[in-house]
């Protein structure tokens, strides 16, 4: 499974039928899981395209971790699927059906469902109150900081990301070129020091 999904190109969505439809012929749930982890991360196209931009020896971390956590996490899902009975969950014709018959099974969903509305309220409340209003010392309008250590797109949108998560900063945009980030928003520069320092890089000015 793990030769067919790494050059194989599939989207996340587009791999769930066909590892259902696999799971329905006698798959394992792991080597399912392969083809779920392994399939949209990794491709002929993002490959040859991380190698020209990152390097042989980024490409070949990067791969190597793909194939190494997919391979473990199945070995892991398989090692509980005699416990948990996941292959039980699929049917001779391919229809996923619920375990209600199954304790076990029926926790397990009632879990799994009350952790994913717990991360969506909390989504929800950190989106509507991340934004606070000014306060004494802060900044209103744009500024540009000038950042060190910066050298490709991840890079730029770590930086970004760790800067927009400031509370305040409505936008943030960083130059590869020039080593800058601009900030709009209304935000705390200290703040801004300290995101971008976190996030393992130098914050010159």
């Amino acid at each position: 499974m793990l030769v067919v999904a790494v050059p194989m190109y599939v989207c996340s969505t587009g791999s769930i039928p066909i590892a259902a439809a696999l799971l329905a012929k006698g798959l394992t749930p792991g080597a399912a899981l392969v083809l779920l982890m392994a399939g949209p991360a990794v491709n002929l196209a993002s490959i040859l395209v991380i190698r020209k931009t990152m390097g042989s020896r980024f490409t070949v971390i990067y791969l190597a971790s793909i194939i190494a956590g997919s391979v473990c996490f199945g070995l892991l899902l398989n090692s509980f699927d005699g416990m948990l009975h996941f292959s039980d969950a699929v049917t001779d014709h391919g229809h996923l059906h619920m375990a209600t018959c199954r304790p076990e099974a029926s926790a397990i969903q009632w879990i799994s469902g009350i952790l994913l509305a717990i991360i969506l309220i909390n989504a929800l409340i950190m989106k509507l109150f991340k934004k606070k209003a000014p306060c004494h010392g802060e900044e209103t309008a744009d500024a540009v900081y000038h950042i060190g250590g910066m050298h490709c797109s991840h890079c730029k949108a770590t930086v970004e990301t760790a800067v927009r998560n400031v509370p305040g900063v409505t936008s943030a945009v960083v130059s590869l070129e020039q080593q800058t980030v601009s900030v709009t928003g209304h935000f705390n520069e200290d703040e801004i020091k300290t995101a971008v320092e976190q996030a393992g890089f130098d914050f010159i000015s």
